[in-house]
């Protein structure tokens, strides 16, 4: 299941789920067409925290949705064609967003840095002519946890998406303390954290180690491979990270790839398409400006 937030006239936007068929059913507006089911779930959110039995009751509305006459959901708004809709990032404001490098030594990334797919992201400094780009695979957190276990880290996994770190200074090791200061600040302004374009649950993304990712610029690969941690023992990791960090659902946590060739950073300039993707699953697209 792909879930996703269609931007709307509420602050907030507006829960949805990508189909097969390539349209977008919105759950607010499914209940009230669909009969099989009255749950209104307010945002992406909060269908990854009510657990299973959030996710079966989106499972009831898709097949509801699939057994109605599809030209009239598309007439009364409950279906929206997927290409041309405004999305935002699927979690619109995440809790956090921690981004851990192959030291098991990390980053927060400010939830105001994220914008959604599709999104034109401006440099915001007159001297600066370039930024730089490394794709992520983050894991969704679907329920609280604190100093977890190995499989209840594990089980509070709801799903991954993608996310893209931008900032102005160029990869490297920045020894120096004010160095390595200036480089998390230049990660921090409005639009250095796309993330999108859907929530891709469990049941249909279980690999994330095995499975490639292709990054291009203006449609041109310059990179690929798995964006996912060295160590696959996706529980080992959050378990460790619980003795420090409390999560909640919503968060997002992001592992730097050991595929050299698929994070590296990207040079970026204005006018530049920059994408990343699982083909045939999920594909992340901004522009630079």
């Amino acid at each position: 299941m792909k879930l996703l937030t269609i931007d709307s006239r509420e602050v907030t936007g507006r829960p949805g789920v990508l189909l097969d068929s390539g349209d977008i059913l919105d759950l607010v507006a499914a209940p009230s067409t669909l009969s099989e089911s009255q749950w209104i779930p307010h945002s992406v959110v909060s269908v990854i925290a009510a657990g299973r039995n959030g996710l079966e009751r989106v499972r009831q509305l898709v097949a509801s949705a699939e057994r109605e006459d599809r030209q009239g959901l598309l007439r009364n708004g409950t279906l929206l064609p997927y290409s041309g809709t405004a999305l935002m990032a699927p979690i619109r404001r995440p809790g956090l967003v921690l981004i851990v490098d192959s030291h098991d030594s990390g980053y927060i990334k400010s939830p105001n840095s994220a914008v959604g797919p599709g999104a034109t992201v401006e440099i915001p400094w007159p001297d600066i002519d370039r930024l730089w780009g490394t794709p992520l695979l983050a894991c969704v957190i679907g329920r609280p946890f604190f100093r977890a276990s190995e499989n209840e880290a594990a089980d509070a996994i709801a799903g991954y998406t993608l996310l893209i770190d931008l900032c102005s200074r160029p990869p490297g090791n920045a020894d120096d303390m004010n160095a390595w200061r200036e480089r998390l600040d230049s990660k921090q302004f409005p639009g250095a954290c796309p993330i999108g374009p859907a929530i891709v649950t469990r049941d249909e993304f279980d690999d994330p180690a095995g499975t490639e990712a292709s990054v291009r610029i203006n449609d041109v690969e310059v990179g690929g491979g798995p964006l996912w941690a060295a160590d696959g023992n996706v529980g080992r990791l959050l378990s460790g990270l619980s003795q420090r960090h409390g999560f909640r659902p919503g968060d997002l946590v992001a592992f730097e790839s050991s595929a050299v060739s698929a994070c590296t950073a990207s040079k970026l300039q204005p006018g530049d398409r920059y994408s990343v993707g699982y083909p045939g699953m999920i594909d992340l697209e901004v522009m630079i400006a």
